[in-house]
């Protein structure tokens, strides 16, 4: 009878230390999981280190609305996340062919972010700041040329889009170009840097920056990233909630020479 309790009562211990066992590696397995959550949630944009911007194209006088802001700006330009696998090529129009997503942005919000990224690595020049001008602002003149005029200078889309350069303007908005008038005219005769165009690189660049001793993601390409339409159809990796396409038609519409050449190239047309 003794030997028959004894027996019970280490088959009922076994039992229960199954089933805590049980227990704590539904436990552990919750713990991992959420940890796991946690960890996706403190790299949202971590995906991007896997892909290199490239500018393709400004388009002049074409309204964007910034999806965070809900706010409009008057020119758009369009970027391409190339896979940072070495297939983004400096020279193609497109970047790349493959694994890529579109975005566009108002011009400003892509100067600023530009120039903000690049910061002492922009050219420099004694009696005009570059930086200061990623925005439309007034000009300072020194010399007293302008005639009691106020003049402006911003960014602007090159004649072709395919170019960013520094205009000079009438108005606070930097919509209106002085007729007859140069920023020669008012600077004394020296001409403003970046006014036909190379304000930005046109190269491919990586979204991953190098900070002490670490590797991490540039902020350059998370703000863009925030404030852009997307058209992720062709990604391959792209955020956990998923590929973005509501702006694929809008800037299908502002690329219809680039659509063109990638089709051939997808297809083998050459």
């Amino acid at each position: 009878m003794k030997f028959q309790l004894t027996a019970l009562f280490c088959a009922f211990a076994s039992a229960s230390a199954g089933r805590t066992v049980k227990n704590n590696k539904g436990l552990i397995g919750k713990a991992r999981r959420l940890e796991d959550n946690q960890n996706q949630d403190d790299n949202e944009y971590g995906f991007l280190m896997n892909y290199k911007y490239k500018m393709l194209s400004c388009k002049a006088g074409e309204s964007v609305r910034d999806p965070e802001t809900g706010e409009y700006e008057q020119n758009a330009v369009i970027f391409r996340l190339c896979p940072d696998n070495g297939d983004c090529d400096d020279e193609s129009s497109n970047g790349c062919k493959e694994g890529f997503g579109d975005y566009v942005v108002g011009l400003n919000t892509f100067v600023q972010a530009y120039m903000e990224d690049q910061g002492e690595n922009m050219q420099q020049y004694d009696d005009f700041d570059v930086q200061e001008y990623a925005e439309c602002r007034e000009y300072e003149n020194q010399n007293d040329n302008g005639n009691g005029y106020a003049y402006y200078v911003g960014p602007a889309c090159s004649e072709d889009g395919s170019d960013i350069k520094l205009q000079l303007y009438y108005d606070e908005y930097c919509t209106t170009v002085p007729d007859g008038i140069s920023f020669e005219d008012i600077s004394g005769g020296w001409s403003m840097p970046y006014s036909e165009g190379g304000l930005v690189s046109k190269y491919c660049n990586s979204c991953v920056g190098y900070d002490n001793g670490n590797y991490e993601l540039k902020e350059m390409c998370e703000q863009l990233y925030q404030s852009a339409g997307k058209c992720e159809t062709n990604m391959e990796s792209f955020h956990y909630y998923g590929k973005q396409e509501g702006a694929c038609d809008y800037i299908t519409s502002l690329l219809p020479v680039q659509k063109a050449e990638v089709v051939r190239q997808l297809d083998g047309s050459f």
